[in-house]
């Protein structure tokens, strides 16, 4: 979740990517580092453009949070946990 920012959703999203493919790559985790391009390059592991939904009530997070908790469970794979990862705190 990215709360409200003064730049414009398109470009927080084109950062996480970057910094998320920086991490995979500098890690060895890329899934596509065996499947360069013809210019030598590694494709992007990402759909073109983003899906941005507002999460404007408590509801709606919570509703979000239960679908990527359930996404793995409904996949018949174990549930996630990432050390990054807090606990959603209504206030």
């Amino acid at each position: 979740m990215v709360l409200r920012h003064s730049y414009p959703i398109e470009q927080v999203t084109n950062r996480l990517k970057g910094a998320a493919t920086r991490e995979l790559a500098s890690c060895g985790n890329h899934p596509l580092n065996r499947h360069l391009t013809r210019d030598g390059s590694t494709p992007s592991p990402w759909a073109q453009g983003l899906w941005k939904v507002y999460l404007d009530s408590e509801e709606d997070i919570l509703r979000a949070i239960d679908y990527v908790e359930q996404n793995p469970i409904k996949e018949n794979k174990r549930r996630q946990f990432w050390p990054f990862v807090m606990p959603y705190n209504a206030r």
